[in-house]
């Protein structure tokens, strides 16, 4: 597999980035887990020790990316607990394989744009700021298609406590890497008409615990949060594309 980076500079911890098309299109393809019985292990393993420290922990079916262009990603669906295990312990790649395929809107209010703090208690990247919602492509219904539209709009509303008809999303923009873990982030432009008081008030009474603070970025105050550390990269590239 092979993904052709473009680096956007002037941040610091950069990811490889690549400007997507706004046709860029999704395509499911079959695949047939070949891990050996020691990897298979391993897996157990690391699941039972997170289940056992976050109970609520779900075994679903996650999207993860074997080839990317700008013009196309194809992958296929594999099971959560899979993926984690790569992201505790990266060295199993080399069998795995897995780049699991995430959503990440950046939300334009009337005054600005939308930024929110992941939890401290989050599994991943706690205390650092990102542009919610975002969360991993997970396959809903019967379907084994991927709807970028549906799986961004499932994401508002259980992190924002926001309803598709108040979201206008745009074509996807970039697409991101995590380093170590391999996570790869689609960027996607979303406005509302609704005030980032009224969408904090939708957070506060009717979203998931993923933040535990929002933040409103003015147009006129994007370049002050481009420089801060505790932004997370994918967030930052799309907040620069904003102001460009």
């Amino acid at each position: 597999m092979r993904i052709i980076t473009r680096m956007i500079p002037s941040f610091p911890g950069q990811w490889p980035i690549l400007r997507l098309s706004p046709s860029c299109t999704i395509t499911v393809t079959p695949h047939v887990p070949r891990h050996t019985a020691e990897t298979e292990t391993e897996i157990t393993r690391i699941w039972a020790e997170a289940c056992q420290k976050t109970p609520a922990l779900f075994n679903g079916c996650v999207f993860s990316a074997d080839r990317v262009t700008c013009t196309e990603i194809s992958g296929h669906w594999t099971d959560y607990r899979s993926v984690l295990a790569q992201m505790k312990n990266p060295a199993l790649f080399t069998q795995l394989r897995l780049q699991p395929l995430a959503v990440i809107g950046l939300l334009e209010t009337p005054e600005g744009y939308v930024l929110g703090r992941r939890n401290p208690s989050s599994l991943y990247q706690g205390n650092f700021w990102q542009s919610p919602p975002a969360g991993s492509i997970e396959r809903r219904g019967e379907s084994t298609a991927v709807h970028l539209d549906e799986q961004l709009l499932a994401e508002a509303e259980e992190e924002l406590g926001l309803k598709a008809e108040a979201l206008t999303i745009g074509a996807p923009q970039l697409i991101a890497r995590h380093p170590g873990t391999r996570i790869l982030d689609i960027g996607i432009p979303m406005r509302t008409s609704l005030s980032f008081n009224t969408v904090e008030t939708h957070w506060k009474n009717g979203a998931n615990q993923e933040y535990d603070q929002l933040a409103l970025v003015p147009h006129a105050e994007i370049d002050a949060w481009l420089i801060r550390p505790d932004l997370l990269p994918t967030s930052r590239a799309l907040l620069a594309a904003a102001r460009s």
